[in-house]
């Protein structure tokens, strides 16, 4: 798997409901390899051509839309007032830098000054009700001709290595999956599979359950970050550098026992660490599973640490451990 395409996802604006660029710049990465499409909703089905074909079609999918701030208004300072698109860590977002609009205009998230505020504020949650974005106009007049109300802001984080095989950037949780799935797709596959790479998961469900009902796949697996609790005052479920997470349940979900089983078994021959604890939280198959009929569903994760921030951090040797998992699995009947 080449780490340019996942620093080259990761420097993509996609908020929820505004992912066009993002999906063109995946099917572009997609086109010479795979014939593709892209639904109603926004998602991009890729349909791979393999040595064999199935009877009905094996589909892996990967959500890539990413939580933001949409514009609501301007007030007579110049600030644009927002609201949440997505679910974020509300403590992270202060004093960040986003882009904003179709323009990518510099912005910065504020609000009342610390030294401002009285000793009750500072120990309060963070009111996002209460924060503004800068983007340096005037008044509102100036805003309102650079920005409109609907538009997004996407949030900036610079792509870096740490250490021997862990990188950071802007929103890798919502990219890292999609460049597993464009790795197998420029690669030589021994059966015909479906890829999809939807939208509007943060929004729900409905991009994912969209596109199953076009596709009506006899099974799917979900290619999806799985938030690490290695760090100080997590539980320890699951760690970065532990292998990809295989999980059989999650919350208000139960993943289907045979592809589980298969996927662990895949593991096992490959000699791959694999993480197996129960999720926490929901991994979105049901989308998925409850279309067309009835899909098989599990779900193939991988570990990322601060996923619900605008900065995350992955291992690479977690999602190369992944791909090679999801090839062998790919090459059973």
């Amino acid at each position: 798997m080449e780490l340019s395409h996942l620093e080259k996802l990761s420097g993509i604006p996609g908020v929820t409901g505004d992912t066009s660029a993002l999906i063109r710049s995946l099917a572009g990465m997609a086109e010479g390899y795979a014939r593709w499409e892209v639904d109603p909703l926004g998602s991009l089905i890729v349909h791979k051509k393999g040595a064999a074909r199935r009877e009905r079609p094996l589909l892996l999918w990967t959500p890539v839309d990413e939580p933001g701030l949409m514009v609501t208004g301007a007030e007579p300072d110049g600030s644009l007032k927002f609201i949440l698109s997505g679910s974020l860590d509300r403590r992270t977002i202060p004093g960040r830098r986003v882009a904003v609009g179709e323009r990518q205009l510099t912005g910065i998230v504020g609000g009342k000054a610390v030294h401002h505020a009285g000793k009750a504020e500072r120990e309060k949650p963070v009111d996002t009700g209460k924060l503004r974005l800068d983007i340096g106009a005037a008044d509102a007049e100036e805003a309102e001709a650079l920005v409109q109300k609907g538009d997004t802001a996407a949030f900036a984080a610079r792509f870096e290595r740490m250490g021997e095989s862990r990188v950071k950037g802007r929103m890798l949780g919502w990219r890292a999956g999609a460049a597993v799935l464009l790795s197998l797709i420029r690669s030589e596959l021994p059966f015909d599979t479906v890829f999809a790479f939807t939208a509007l998961h943060q929004s729900g469900d409905g991009g994912s359950a969209a596109m199953a009902n076009r596709v009506r796949p006899s099974q799917a697996v979900l290619v999806c970050p799985v938030p690490a609790d290695d760090t100080p005052g997590g539980d320890g479920n699951f760690s970065l550098g532990a292998g990809p997470v295989l999980p059989a349940a999650g919350e208000r979900e139960a993943m289907d026992r045979g592809l589980v089983s298969r996927l662990r078994q895949a593991a096992d021959a490959l000699g791959i660490p694999a993480q197996l604890s129960a999720l926490a939280g929901k991994s979105g198959v049901s989308g998925v599973q409850q279309a067309a009929g009835g899909v098989r569903t599990a779900a193939a994760g991988y570990p990322v640490r601060y996923l619900r921030s605008p900065a995350q951090v992955l291992d690479m040797d977690d999602l190369q451990a992944l791909r090679a998992l999801l090839e062998a699995f790919l090459a059973d009947a």
